[in-house]
This record gives C-alpha cells, sequence and structure tokens, in this order.
C-alpha cells in the first residue's frame, strides 16, 4: 500500500488542490489501475479540513463556532443498541482518543474513493500537545492505523494532506509515509518552506530501517504564473546543486478551473471531467501522470 503525503510547512502553496487531484486521479479507472480491486482512501489531517469539505458536506461545530466536524455517518443507526455511545460522526482525529466506535470512512461521491475527514477541534488538540511522551504517541498513531491488515487490504493508495505546519500532525503523516512530495509558489517564503520539509524528510529518513525507505517524490512548482517573479525563483532552484534534483519537470499553473470545480454545487465536480482539450485537465493529467510514475517506479 502507498501511503502519499504532499507537504509543505508554508500555507497558501495549493497543498490540498495538489491531495484532491490525486486523490481524484487515483480513484478513475480511465487513467489509474489499482491492483486487486483495491480503492483509495484519502485522509484529512488538516484541522482547517478544506480536504474534508470538497467531498463531505462538514458542519459547523457547535461547540467551536471556527471549526467544523464530519457530517452523521451514512452508516449510522441511532436506534442501534450496539452504538457504544457513538454520536455517529467519525473522524481520523478518533485514533487519538480510542473511541470504541473504530475510526469509520465515509464513502464520497467517486465510486473508489473513500475519505476519513477531518474533525477541527480534535486535530487541534493534537497539534497542540508538548510533552514528549504524548508527542510521540500523536506521532506513531496514524502509522499503526494505517498498517492495520483490514486497512492494507482495502486500500491501494492513500493520500493525506497535511497542516501548514512541522508540528505533530505533519510529522506523524511523514512517519507514516512510503512517499511524499513538496508543491511549492514560486515565492521567497514558500521556498524557504521547501528547505524545512527537505530537512524534514532527511531526518526521517535517516531514523527508518533500509527495508522502508521514504521515497521523495519531489519539488512541484505550484499555483505557477509566468510572471518574472516565479520564473527566477524556478531559475535559481534549478541552478541549486543540491536542490536541481529534487525539481520535477512539470508543474501546476495558477487556473481558474482548479476552483471553479470546488465551488459548491460545481459541475463538472472534478477538472478530470472537463474536455480533454481544457489546458487545466492536460495539465493535472500530466502532474499525476508524471507522480503516479515516481511512485511506482
Amino acid at each position: 500500500m502507498k501511503i502519499v503525503v504532499p507537504t509543505n510547512n508554508k500555507g497558501g502553496v495549493g497543498k490540498t488542490k495538489l491531495s484532491i487531484l490525486l486523490a481524484e486521479y487515483f480513484s478513475i479507472p480511465e487513467y489509474f489501475k489499482l491492483p486487486l480491486e483495491k480503492r483509495v482512501l484519502a485522509i484529512d489531517f488538516d484541522p482547517q479540513c478544506n480536504f474534508s469539505r470538497r467531498f463531505l458536506p462538514m458542519e459547523n461545530d457547535p461547540s467551536a463556532p471556527e471549526g467544523v466536524i464530519p457530517p452523521i455517518h451514512h452508516d449510522f443507526d441511532e436506534n442501534d443498541s450496539e452504538n457504544n455511545g457513538w454520536d455517529g460522526r467519525s473522524s481520523i482525529a478518533d485514533i487519538f482518543y480510542g473511541a470504541p466506535y473504530g475510526v469509520l470512512p465515509y464513502q464520497t461521491h467517486i465510486e473508489k474513493l473513500d475519505i476519513m475527514p477531518g474533525f477541527a477541534y480534535k486535530l487541534l488538540a493534537a497539534e497542540a500537545v508538548r510533552r514528549s511522551e504524548v508527542v510521540e504517541k500523536v506521532h506513531n498513531q496514524l502509522a499503526v492505523f494505517l498498517s492495520s491488515p483490514d486497512i492494507r487490504a482495502t486500500y491501494g493508495v492513500v493520500v493525506i494532506d497535511t497542516a501548514p505546519s512541522k508540528g505533530p500532525l505533519t510529522i506523524a503523516a511523514v512517519k507514516a509515509a512510503t512517499d511524499i512530495l513538496i508543491p511549492s509558489l514560486m515565492e521567497e517564503q514558500p521556498i524557504q518552506g521547501v528547505y524545512g520539509m527537505l530537512q524534514l524528510w532527511m531526518q526521517e529518513s535517516l531514523r527508518r530501517e533500509a527495508s522502508r525507505p521514504l521515497n521523495l517524490v519531489g519539488i512541484l512548482p505550484n499555483m505557477f504564473r509566468q510572471i518574472n517573479l516565479h520564473r527566477d525563483m524556478l531559475d535559481s532552484l534549478k541552478q541549486n546543486q543540491a536542490v536541481s534534483k529534487f525539481i520535477m519537470p512539470v508543474k501546476l499553473s495558477q487556473r481558474a478551473a482548479f476552483a471553479e470545480v470546488d465551488a459548491e454545487g460545481a459541475l463538472p465536480r472534478t477538472v478530470f471531467d472537463l474536455p480533454d482539450s481544457n489546458p487545466a485537465k492536460q495539465e493535472a493529467l500530466e502532474v499525476c501522470k508524471y507522480i503516479a510514475g515516481r511512485i511506482w517506479e
């Protein structure tokens, strides 16, 4: 099972959009063949929960108005005597809280794609933990969960969206990952985030046994615009011998179509349903195909 984590500790670099594109691409048999009829699992590890909002009608949290919670799960029966106190909502954050009902994925509008949504308050609480012994538990818990026989038997690919930080949740995602990639704007602050993530990748790689390497797919120029700033920053990275070998030969431009398909009620619901001649679809396919090739090479 491949566990793919787009990550950057700087916000606004298009990380969630890339996570969405990858989750959708891996779920569409026309473009990507999953082995043995397996499914794709999306996991939202970002307290902002924008990845979850893309696929589920998330609800406002009445106890924390700025946060959101998952909807009632489609399998929940409030009259079932075996609910064990379950309120009908399931979240990936429950792996930190020992939920007696377990963690149940939600179906999405894409046949082969399931999602384990975020729960803003619970994820923020896990992110805020600082005591070393509890931090270690947060760091390891996702990897333990994803190693369960049921998850491995059901899913061929897991795509995890992370928060714009190098906090406990991001570290947990990197520890669980088989492959990471670093999307970035070609601007000064986001590129500083690239160097921070490269350092995190190297640190995690050194801790791992040789039989479980952490593959760096590469650095993706994202939300790219044909302006001098972006071109100059990209050229500067390519001239850096320590970094140039990691820069992907593909990029995602800043296109209206990528935002339009995310709007509520939008049709089509994914960029991959646009006409083949659409530049956004062509670019998304090129990027996703390249990433898939690097993961399964």
